[in-house]
C-alpha cells in the first residue's frame, strides 16, 4: 500500500509539472506607448489652429489584427465633442511601434482634452488623454483688451415661451468711458446640455459705441424648445476679446400639479428675463500653446487564463485521486 501511495504521489507531481510547463503563450493585444501633440509652424493669423496628434501603438506578445484608432477633441473638463477622427489601422506587428498622425482643426483661445482610444476587433483596449490650450491668434500682434469698454448687464429674453423653435434675444449693455470704440462683435455658442450638441455657433457684428456713452446691443438666436442650454458669449473689439460670460437657460416644460379635486394646475410661465452673469474683463491667458502630458485613463488588456496543459493536469490529478480511493476501499 505504501509503495502504491508513493508511486501515485510521484506520478501526480510529474503530471502537474508537465501541465505547468506546457503553457500556452498569451494572446496579443494593442497598447498605446505614448502620444505627441504638436502645432505646425507658419500658420497665418486665424481664429483656428491646426493641431497634430501623433499616437505610437505597440502590439504586445503577438501580431494583432483588426486595430482601429479614435482621436477625439473635447472642450476641457467636459464631454462636449469638438472634433472626432476614426482611422482603421489593420494589423500591428509585434516588436514594431506603429506611428499615426491625425490633424485636428481647433478654435483658438480655448482649452481641450484630446482623447486617444485604440480598439481591437471592436473592443476597447486602451485610452488616455492629453490637455491642450491654444492662445488667441486672431491678430498678428497680441493686443491688450480695451479697459475703457465695460459690460454692465446681459439679459436673455424671448417673445414667446411656447414657440418651437424658440427665439432667444441676447441684450448686452456696453458702457464706453473713452473715445469712440472700434468695431464690436459677439461670438455666441449655445450647447444643448441634454445631447451635448452645439445648437448655435455664430459671430454677429454689433457696430460701435460712441464716445462717453452706453449702448444696448441685441442679438437673436433660434434653438429647439424643451431643452436646457449653456450659452457662452465672447465680446470682441477689432479682433481683441474684452469680456466673456457663460449662463444656463432651462426651456423644459413646467411640471403639472394635480389638485385634491383632480384638477390639473399648470404654473404660469414667467416672462421675466433669464439673466447671465455680468462678464468681467477677459483674464490674461498664456501667449503660447500649452500641451500637457499624456495619461492613460483606462485599459482593456486581456486577463491571463489557465493554459490547456494545466487544465489537463488538474483533471488527471482528480482521476488518480479517485482511483487511489477506490483501490483503498
Amino acid at each position: 500500500m505504501r509503495r502504491l501511495l508513493g508511486a501515485v504521489v510521484v506520478l501526480l507531481f510529474l503530471v502537474l509539472a508537465a501541465g505547468c510547463i506546457s503553457s500556452q503563450p498569451p494572446a496579443g493585444y494593442v497598447t498605446i506607448r505614448s502620444v505627441d501633440v504638436s502645432i505646425p509652424d507658419g500658420q497665418p493669423p486665424s481664429n483656428v489652429t491646426r493641431v497634430v496628434a501623433v499616437p505610437y501603438l505597440d502590439a504586445v506578445y503577438a501580431d494583432v489584427n483588426g486595430v482601429d484608432l479614435q482621436v477625439v477633441a473635447k472642450e476641457a473638463g467636459t464631454d462636449i465633442v469638438v472634433e472626432e477622427t476614426v482611422r482603421s489601422i489593420g494589423t500591428l506587428v509585434s516588436g514594431k511601434t506603429a506611428k499615426e498622425e491625425v490633424t485636428l482643426t481647433l478654435e483658438n483661445g480655448r482649452g481641450y482634452d484630446v482623447w486617444v482610444t485604440v480598439w481591437q476587433d471592436g473592443r476597447m483596449r486602451e485610452k488616455g488623454s492629453v490637455n491642450v490650450f491654444l492662445p488667441d491668434r486672431t491678430v498678428a500682434t497680441q493686443r491688450l483688451a480695451y479697459s475703457l469698454l465695460t459690460v454692465s448687464a446681459i439679459d436673455v429674453m424671448t417673445p414667446d415661451l411656447d414657440a418651437d423653435p424658440i427665439t432667444l434675444e441676447i441684450i448686452t449693455a456696453i458702457l464706453n468711458s473713452g473715445s469712440s470704440s472700434g468695431n464690436l462683435a459677439m461670438e455666441i455658442r449655445a450647447v444643448n446640455l441634454q445631447t451635448g450638441i452645439t445648437a448655435v455657433r455664430e459671430s454677429r457684428p454689433l457696430g460701435t459705441v460712441p464716445e462717453g456713452s452706453d449702448g444696448e446691443k441685441r442679438v437673436s438666436i433660434t434653438v429647439p424648445n424643451g431643452y436646457d442650454y449653456e450659452i457662452r458669449i465672447r465680446l470682441v473689439e477689432n479682433g481683441a476679446a474684452f469680456a466673456t460670460s457663460t449662463g444656463r437657460i432651462t426651456l423644459a416644460p413646467p411640471p403639472q400639479v394635480i389638485l385634491a379635486d383632480g384638477a390639473v394646475f399648470s404654473p404660469a410661465k414667467s416672462t421675466s428675463p433669464v439673466a447671465l452673469s455680468t462678464p468681467a474683463p477677459t483674464p490674461g491667458k498664456p501667449s503660447s500653446a500649452q500641451v500637457g502630458q499624456f495619461r492613460v485613463q483606462s485599459s482593456g488588456a486581456p486577463t491571463p487564463t489557465y493554459s490547456p496543459g494545466f487544465t489537463v493536469a488538474l483533471a488527471a490529478a482528480g482521476l488518480f485521486g479517485a482511483g487511489f480511493l477506490r483501490r483503498r476501499r
